[in-house]
């Protein structure tokens, strides 16, 4: 297996109230652009299912069937953010076909009383390892379970599964403005966007603390408030977070970033850039050398579920340490069980306990009960258990 020698981390930073106007403005400009160009291409979503190895704009621009007129490179952007969701949606579109097969009323739990019909998740879990063997990639392996469940949708609003993908899937403009500018020509020659980041390491004699500091500088091309486009001016210094600054004290790169919006459930908008570093991949030993995985998830309604498999000796199966947090965030220990034994280990419904008889070998705290006081750190916590097996405890900072 080859490993990546470089990653890319993105870091959103909120850019300051006096760059937001002129930021949303843009924004609000570029999603009708970009909204345009996926419409008019959406009836040739094929085109984008092969040939990704260029800028997706350079993909685009042949087909185009008209233009913003704000300028080259804020056309290649607009493009290039229209042509990477078309790319994206032409490879959902070949994980549709995969499945397209498995699309029956099988998959369907009928109504049963005052309950109405629903997916059954069961059988679509087993149809999707069933196919399994035959896929290599995950992405699009994680894709069949989606993409099922969505026509699964489909079928309970309309009583009838799709036959091709532009059934299932909708046009998929932006609801919210996304704009990329992977299209412009860098931080320093950008005709859409110019940055540049200030970093500083010193150390003060007074205190003899060694103090360091990473600062961003945004300029942006956007439409002033009578629809004339024009260059703003300079942003105030924006702080970087720590991390970021030990990247770059460290050589990482910078690549394009991205801008977008956070619209809240009251209508507050809120413009971010997405900086993005490209940074040395950390080494990760084969998973034949791994004794212990750790899974994690973040829910709607509960918090968290956290599942831990140890790998056991001989031919005694995996054990597994499972936690699901209680949507109100309420502290809880989940002990451990066999895999397959069929013994359930916890549930965050009625407050059931585990059943199994075995002592924990690894114990899972998740703090944060609603209407305790928020935590300002993490602790860690190692001990001995009842058994004499070693027991561990994590508290995480509250975060609702």
């Amino acid at each position: 297996m080859i490993m990546a020698k470089t990653q890319m981390l993105a870091f959103p930073i909120r850019l300051p109230d006096t760059m937001q106007a002129e930021a949303l403005r843009l924004l609000d400009a570029s999603s009708i652009a970009i909204n345009e160009i996926i419409t008019d291409l959406w009836p040739q979503l094929d085109l984008f299912a092969a040939d990704r190895g260029g800028p997706a704009w350079k993909q685009v621009e042949p087909h185009l069937l008209r233009r913003s007129g704000r300028g080259s490179r804020q056309e290649r952007c607009e493009m290039e953010q229209a042509g990477r969701i078309l790319r994206a949606q032409a490879s959902r579109k070949q994980v549709f076909q995969t499945i397209l097969p498995l699309l029956s009323e099988g998959l369907i739990r009928p109504a049963e009383g005052s309950r109405p019909a629903r997916k059954d998740s069961r059988v679509i879990k087993e149809q999707v390892r069933a196919l399994r063997s035959d896929v290599e990639d995950a992405d699009a392996f994680m894709a069949m379970t989606n993409i099922i469940e969505q026509a699964c949708n489909r079928y309970l609003q309309t009583e009838s599964f799709p036959s091709t993908y532009e059934d299932l899937q909708p046009v998929p403009v932006l609801s919210v403005g996304q704009l990329t500018f992977a299209g412009d020509d860098g931080m320093k020659a950008g005709q859409a966007y110019r940055a540049r980041i200030e970093v500083s390491h010193s150390c003060e004699q007074a205190s003899r603390q060694e103090q360091e500091r990473a600062a961003l500088y945004i300029r942006l091309r956007s439409p002033d408030e009578r629809g004339n486009w024009a260059w703003g001016q300079w942003s105030e210094p924006i702080p970087l977070p720590a991390p970021m600054f030990s990247y770059l004290w460290q050589g990482a790169t910078t690549l394009a970033p991205t801008l977008r919006e956070i619209s809240s459930a009251d209508g507050t908008r809120v413009a971010v850039m997405d900086v993005i570093l490209e940074v040395p991949a950390q080494y990760v030993s084969p998973l034949e050398q791994e004794h212990r995985v750790l899974g994690w998830d973040w829910g709607v309604r509960s918090l968290i579920t956290v599942c831990v498999l140890e790998k056991s000796e001989g031919d005694e199966p995996y054990r597994q340490v499972s936690m699901a947090d209680k949507h109100d965030s309420a502290a809880r220990l989940i002990a451990s069980k066999p895999v397959g034994s069929g013994i359930p280990c916890c549930s965050n419904k009625r407050s059931r306990r585990t059943k199994s008889r075995r002592l924990p070998s690894l114990l899972i705290l998740l703090a944060g009960k609603s209407g305790s006081p928020p935590m300002t750190g993490v602790s860690k916590r190692v001990g001995r258990s009842t058994s004499g097996a070693t027991a561990s405890s994590l508290t995480l900072p509250r975060i609702c």
